[in-house]
């Protein structure tokens, strides 16, 4: 893209396993041709720091040291890291809403065709010891790479702190700069990863690109500024940043992206007249930009994930989902139709979801927290703050989740053992424990088909030795009725509040105690076993 691309010679090649057809991006370079010789370690310690960045090990290589001050990563399951080398001027705000970028990438997307496992992918980046080499400048980048970093043994792309936007900061309220963290994010994980691991969807790219530039569509830089094999590169970065909603405002002014390069502005627009773009960018990404970002801590306001065309940030906000406020100010965050996660900062604020089913985030446990009607308070001065709730329909604490509006909560506890099953029983519920709306369903699951068992109830909590198992609920004990295993192995009752044997007991605000009980012969032993336990406290 004419202000946002650099391209810098390649210096060895990619992956020489690839047929030379394949193509090689210039965006992102092996910076150097000798053995793979690891230059940057995997395992620079990082869970010290609260927001996960830290300064440059003095272990590090002063090719790197001399360039970057601080560092952090995303470790690949096959515990390689994908590296993020920081100058002085990317803030850490900065650096970990990149970070997030790159997790949002590789995160799995079920019912995709080609996102719905990344796990080689990401072991492939990790190999390639793939880095975001984060620049102050282009200046700074163009200086560095003429030195000793340009023969580092690391698969770079670079991004500059000067084309970074947050959101909620004033360039991103205001759409006066075009944020590039998108496209050189995904330009490292489409060279490092895609391209080697799913050649058949680069190659559905390559055929989407070059059937918009024969429509039209698209109209990329002369052969001298872009290399045709660096065309679809580019060209899936238009889809993404377009459909995402960073265009939508019509910088350009003429209805076009990327200062004339790309024909479409806006999803609507995008989705009309290029579906094969479309089309293979879902075969890959989510339709909402589901990061896990956070507001610049400057923001004071609220930031709304709602479209409202008098308010043109929204053209981009409204296809997020997830937003942690940060700094200190009362500042608030309304959601859209979507499933939103949402969480404050340590002032006071408030938690709008709007529709779908929305998710308050808190950082401590339960035990901590005061919930009196809508209002959510932390005892911890300096956390979380007094939030209000509105149209929320879950709170997640470390260490459990709850349905809001006071309806309760559930939390599994004590240790089962396998059955003959082959599993442990794990015993689930998935209604409100809401004393009024005496609809309790409780599940066990896996339990030998067929057999008989019964639920039991209880105010206190053991773990005792019992059968083939741990019993995990104290006197005194009362016993539902007898029920049998399905032949498909789960074991259900609904729990009646006003008969006997409960009669009422299940009053708002009071915790109890459930378990299910089931033979086991196959096991042999005591030829009976035990779920784990659920803890119930039961709302209005």
């Amino acid at each position: 893209m004419p202000t946002n691309t650099r391209v810098f010679p390649l210096v060895g090649l990619l992956w020489p396993s690839l047929p030379a057809t394949a193509g090689v991006v210039c965006v992102c370079a092996l910076l150097s041709s000798s053995a793979r010789a690891q230059t940057l370690p995997d395992n620079i310690d990082i869970s010290a720091s609260p927001n996960g960045i830290v300064v440059l090990p003095t272990s590090v290589s002063p090719v790197f040291r001399n360039v970057f001050d601080r560092y952090t990563k995303v470790v690949a399951p096959n515990g390689q890291a994908i590296h993020f080398l920081l100058q002085s001027q990317v803030t850490d705000e900065m650096a970990v809403r990149a970070r997030e970028v790159l997790r949002f990438y590789i995160t799995d997307v079920p019912g995709t065709q080609y996102g719905a496992n990344k796990t080689a992918l990401a072991n492939q980046m990790g190999n390639l010891e793939a880095a975001l080499v984060y620049f102050n400048t282009e200046q700074a980048a163009s200086q560095a790479f003429n030195g000793p970093l340009g023969n580092a043994n690391i698969f770079a792309q670079d991004l500059y702190a000067t084309e970074s936007v947050l959101e909620g900061s004033g360039q991103y309220l205001n759409n006066t700069v075009r944020d590039a963290t998108l496209e050189e994010v995904f330009h490292l994980v489409h060279g490092a990863g895609l391209q080697p691991t799913l050649p058949a969807f680069h190659e559905e790219i390559l055929q989407a690109t070059n059937a918009a530039i024969a429509a039209g569509m698209y109209n990329p830089p002369p052969p001298s500024e872009l290399p045709p094999a660096d065309r679809p590169f580019e060209y899936i970065i238009s889809i993404i940043d377009v459909y995402y909603g960073f265009w939508a405002h019509n910088p350009d002014g003429n209805g076009t992206s990327f200062g004339g390069e790309y024909a479409f502005h806006t999803r609507a627009a995008l989705e009309a007249g290029d579906l094969a773009g479309v089309t293979a960018m879902l075969k890959f990404l989510p339709a909402n930009f589901s990061a896990d970002l956070s507001a610049a801590a400057s923001f004071n306001g609220t930031f709304s994930f709602e479209f409202d065309s008098s308010t043109p940030y929204t053209h981009k906000s409204q296809y997020l989902t997830r937003m942690t406020l940060s700094g200190q100010s009362s500042s608030h965050l309304r959601g859209n139709s979507f499933d939103n996660t949402l969480a404050g900062n340590s002032g006071n604020n408030t938690l709008n979801g709007g529709a779908g089913s929305d998710t308050a985030v808190f950082r401590g446990p339960r035990a901590e927290y005061t919930l009196l009607g809508s209002l959510v308070s932390d005892s911890v001065a300096g956390r979380d703050g007094s939030d209000t709730l509105v149209d929320m329909e879950w709170l997640k604490f470390s260490d459990q989740t709850i349905p809001a509006g006071g309806a309760g909560s559930i939390l599994n506890y004590c240790t089962s053992r396998v059955n003959s099953s082959g599993a442990p029983a794990i015993v689930f519920s998935g209604s409100h424990p809401s004393a009024g709306a005496n609809d309790l369903a409780l599940l066990a699951l896996p339990v030998p088909a067929n057999q008989p068992g019964i639920f039991f109830y209880g105010p206190n909590q053991v773990q005792l030795p019992f059968g083939n198992g741990t019993r995990c609920i104290g006197a005194p004990i009362t016993r539902l009725g007898v029920t049998f295993a399905s032949p498909f192995g789960d074991m259900q009752v609904t729990i009646d509040n006003q008969a006997a044997p409960i009669s009422g007991a299940f009053t708002p605000g009071s915790v109890w105690n459930f378990q299910a009980w089931f033979r086991d012969p196959v096991a042999g032993g005591a030829n009976f076993d035990l779920s784990d336990g659920l803890e119930v406290t039961f709302g209005p």
